[in-house]
């Protein structure tokens, strides 16, 4: 079984927005986080089981599920900057943004829970959200 197959078929269980909701939030940390989220472990237990597929480790679904859910492009890795996000100055709403272009990820924020931080870290990022990103900024 392919991992468009089995993003196709989680969509038809679930809903695009479900999709859209789980996709996001495995890569809204940085750095990616070691498990699953309660709920995203059950969604994913629940389609397998379904599926009659074998119990998928985290790097499978990392990888099954590396595609952008709002431009259906595939994640490109990245070294970005950690900022502050009380330094962060972004122009656009952030409701616009989530909504055209949520995997931007030029930069990340820190994580409040640590003290040390390396200057930048690996991301996932989606082309097409960047593109968005700079032309509204350009035409702002």
């Amino acid at each position: 079984m392919t991992s468009d197959v089995i993003r196709l078929k989680f969509i038809t269980k679930y809903g695009e927005d479900k999709y859209q909701e789980f996709v996001l939030s495995l890569y809204e940390a940085f750095p990616r986080p070691d498990s699953l989220k309660f709920w995203q472990e059950k969604l994913i237990n629940e389609l397998i089981k379904e599926l009659n597929f074998h119990q998928l480790s985290l790097e499978e679904v990392y990888n099954i599920f590396n595609y952008c859910p709002i431009h259906n492009v595939e994640l490109l890795g990245d070294n970005v900057p950690i900022i502050n996000g009380m330094e962060l100055k972004e122009p656009l709403d952030f409701n616009l943004r989530k909504q055209l272009f949520p995997l931007v990820n030029i930069n990340a924020p820190r994580d409040l829970d640590r003290f040390e931080y390396p200057k930048s870290i690996d991301i996932y990022y989606c082309p097409v959200c960047r593109d968005i990103r700079l032309s509204k900024i350009n035409t702002e």
